[in-house]
């Protein structure tokens, strides 16, 4: 009996498999497609997912693989500045997700998850104490928890019965990985009457490009179809040739009600969708595999506090439901189909981003940094529940200390920790800003934040009674 079960090996279904493995929770990954893939699907990764990348020594790898945009020309506005982010990684990262999945699908190796392709789920059964998933070869898989990271049409989701509710935008959405002439380097927008077009480089010689058309065609290929909607909306194709990959699809807007039903949680596509302007399907379900996997290890290795597993809905659902707003409103910014309406649309967007407030609340959610999980005591610490900015502590920087997967605690007094140690580290702080204490979840997010005289009492709530042994199940695969 394996600890957790999740479905799909994806972006969120692997991420949340490491962080399960390097909590020493046993973990096995049901995915229905028989090889790794080598298309790209998803193309960007934004800062917030950058970092909790860099929690866990993986995003420098990368930026290094990828094409860091400081500055993008989306359709909805005519620049948006992502250098201007407090963060390591001010950029819109322009990395395929294919390369996401292997070094994610690397590293679950080297922590000891186990991967079964090949294997589709057929049904599933749970009652109070275990899960058993039905597979298509005719076995079953019985384990504590499922995790239904399978994407949009989710069975895991479907047999769970929590809905799946939204709509779908009329205009089919086409894309392609192509190759265009060289000195073609600089993401390129266009929006007009007919619908929007986009190229952005990869940075290795191939390109994503993409056609929203307003009044679609139906005849010819899709790559046809591409070329011909950059035609009539950008005037030319560019000379793109060598589509490695075409994609027609119609997106979606759409979330389930619930994220969890007994011992079955959704995460990644499989619990929301939305419209691919913004960037945000990949990024949002990295977010959620990083809030559910340190949750649900807490509660298999025995120390979770009360309600933990709930907070995993609490807190993901309405950063789901903003999203999904926010890339809706996008859309219907660049596909007007009005001349008018898209220059006025424009003009206001470009005003917002000329102020502090406008660029906090735009590129702030585009980037997924200003999203934060409101603490349940109104008269909290104003710091709790938002995310950990990066700093320098006497172990390195915070990112760094965070590797191995358990909470930080920032702090200048004599380790108060000592007794958890198998589940807190203790780093003290170099830039002397902040509260006294500081507690940082293995998310990144603040906990608790007060004086060193409070700090007992946070690390009892957030991680458990403690005993001298505290001989917590926490894996040595922590990576440096």
């Amino acid at each position: 009996m394996t600890d957790v079960a999740i479905v799909g090996a994806g972006p969120t279904g692997l991420a949340t498999a490491c962080e399960l493995a390097l909590a020493g929770v046993s973990c096995t990954i049901v995915e229905r497609r028989a090889a790794e893939p080598n298309i790209t699907r998803a193309f960007g990764l934004h800062a917030r997912a950058l970092e909790l990348l860099d929690a866990r020594g993986m995003a420098d790898e990368l930026v290094e693989q990828g094409n860091p945009l400081r500055t993008v020309h989306p359709a909805y506005a005519s620049t948006v500045d992502f250098g201007r982010l407090d963060t390591r990684y001010p950029m819109l990262l322009v990395v395929p997700q294919s390369g996401t999945e292997q070094l994610l699908s690397r590293r679950a190796n080297e922590l000891g998850v186990q991967i079964r392709r090949g294997a589709a789920v057929t049904d599933l059964t749970q009652d109070a104490s275990s899960v058993r998933l039905h597979l298509d070869d005719g076995t079953e898989l019985v384990t504590q928890y499922v995790v239904g990271a399978d994407g949009a049409h989710s069975t895991v989701r479907d047999l769970i019965d929590v809905g799946f509710v939204g709509e779908s935008y009329d205009m089919p959405m086409l894309l392609a990985d192509v190759r265009l002439p060289s000195g073609a380097d600089s993401p390129i927008s266009q929006v007009g009457t007919e619908g929007a077009v986009v190229v952005l480089p990869f940075g290795d010689g191939w390109f994503r490009v993409g056609a929203w058309l307003l009044r679609p065609e139906e005849t010819g290929t899709d790559f046809a179809q591409i070329r011909r909607a950059f035609h009539l909306i950008a005037g030319t194709d560019y000379d793109m040739s060598e589509p490695r990959w075409c994609s027609r699809f119609l997106a979606q807007r759409r979330q389930a009600r619930a994220y969890r039903s007994g011992r079955v949680f959704l995460a990644g596509d499989a619990a929301h969708v939305n419209s691919p302007i913004g960037g945000q399907g990949m990024n949002t379900g990295i977010q959620d595999a990083f809030n559910l996997g340190w949750k649900l290890a807490a509660d298999v290795n025995g120390w979770a506090r009360a309600g933990l597993l709930d907070t995993y809905h609490a807190e993901r659902h309405p950063v789901g439901a903003a999203v999904l707003a926010m890339t809706d409103h996008l859309t219907r910014l660049a596909l007007t189909g009005s001349k008018l309406r898209l220059a006025l649309n424009r003009r206001i967007m470009a005003a917002m981003l000329h102020t502090a407030p406008g660029r906090k609340r735009v590129i702030g959610t585009l980037s997924g940094l200003e999203f934060s999980y409101p603490p349940d005591d109104p008269g909290a610490h104003r710091l709790i529940g938002r995310r950990a900015t990066d700093r320098r502590t006497d172990r390195g920087r915070l990112y760094e200390v965070l590797r191995s997967g358990r909470f930080v605690l920032l702090t200048d007094a004599a380790d108060p920790a000592e007794a958890w140690r198998e589940r807190v580290e203790t780093a003290r702080p170099q830039d002397g800003l902040g509260p006294e204490a500081v507690l940082v979840r293995p998310d990144g997010y603040i906990a608790w934040a007060g004086s060193n005289a409070g700090v007992q009492g946070a690390l009892i709530q957030w991680c458990g009674q403690a005993t001298p042994t505290d001989t917590g199940r926490r894996s040595d695969h922590a990576p440096a």
